[in-house]
C-alpha cells in the first residue's frame, strides 16, 4: 500500500515537472520568436542607415567638387 501511494506520489511530481519544463520551453520558443523579429528589424535598419550614409558621402563629394570649382 505504501509503495503505491510513493508510486503514486512520485508519478504526479513526474507529470507536475514535465508540464513546468513544457511551459519554460514554450516561453522560450517564444521568446527565440521575438529575438529573431528584432535581428531582422535591425538588419533593416542597418541597410536603411547603410544606404543613408551612401547618399550622404555622394552629397558631399558633389559639395566638395563644387566648392573646388567656386575656388579656382
Amino acid at each position: 500500500m505504501i509503495t503505491v501511494l510513493i508510486a503514486m506520489v512520485c508519478l504526479a511530481w513526474q507529470h507536475g515537472k514535465s508540464k513546468a519544463l513544457k511551459q519554460l520551453l514554450d516561453n522560450c520558443e517564444q521568446q527565440d520568436a521575438t529575438h529573431i523579429d528584432n535581428i531582422f528589424d535591425l538588419q533593416q535598419l542597418n541597410a536603411n542607415l547603410l544606404d543613408d550614409v551612401l547618399t550622404l558621402e555622394m552629397d558631399n563629394a558633389v559639395l566638395v567638387d563644387s566648392i573646388n570649382k567656386l575656388n579656382k
